[in-house]
């Protein structure tokens, strides 16, 4: 237990009162801090980018020294905020199944073809006895990842129409 208590310690954690996150003319994310601090090109990192992608976000300057934790995106002001999720969105580009068209085997290992919110796409997974590859988190958030290691997010398979999600509970 003393442990858990020195680890957070250790862990600095960002006013979200006194930080305001910005996109510059180069599209880099900045932040300023209340004490006239200026960090440029800021990296944000997600601690637990499964579990909780809005919560626990490490700030980095440019050379990857951490500056200090959020730990709530939803403490921020609106437009910081959005900064912050751009930046993640980038990092962390995990397309949106909306609909599986098809789940084909060939040898074994299953091809997918469904429809994203960044359009159609195509991809294998390893292979339909490996859970690790199609993943059930809480409240029906399924992640994907494919043989070359791109995740994809259902955020609810429930709510997919009847024929994606029948094939969803077929790979879990």
């Amino acid at each position: 237990m003393q442990q858990h208590h020195k680890l957070a310690a250790e862990i600095t954690y960002l006013d979200p009162d006194k930080a305001r996150f910005f996109v510059d003319a180069f599209e880099d994310l900045n932040l300023e801090l209340a004490e006239d601090q200026t960090y440029s090109r800021v990296r944000v990192k997600r601690a637990f980018p499964l579990s909780c992608d809005d919560c626990f976000i490490v700030v980095q300057d440019r050379q990857g020294k951490e500056i200090g934790s959020l730990a709530r995106l939803d403490a921020l002001d609106r437009d910081s905020r959005q900064a912050v999720e751009d930046e993640l969105e980038r990092a962390y580009f995990t397309p949106r199944i909306q609909r599986i068209a098809k789940v084909s085997v060939t040898n074994r290992v299953p091809r997918w073809e469904v429809e994203t919110d960044r359009g159609p796409r195509a991809f294998e997974i390893y292979s339909s006895h490996r859970n690790s590859d199609v993943r059930l988190l809480g409240g029906g958030r399924v992640i994907v990842q494919d043989a070359d290691g791109n995740r994809y997010e259902i955020p609810d398979y429930r709510r997919l129409e009847p024929a994606s999600r029948a094939l969803v509970e077929e790979m879990l």
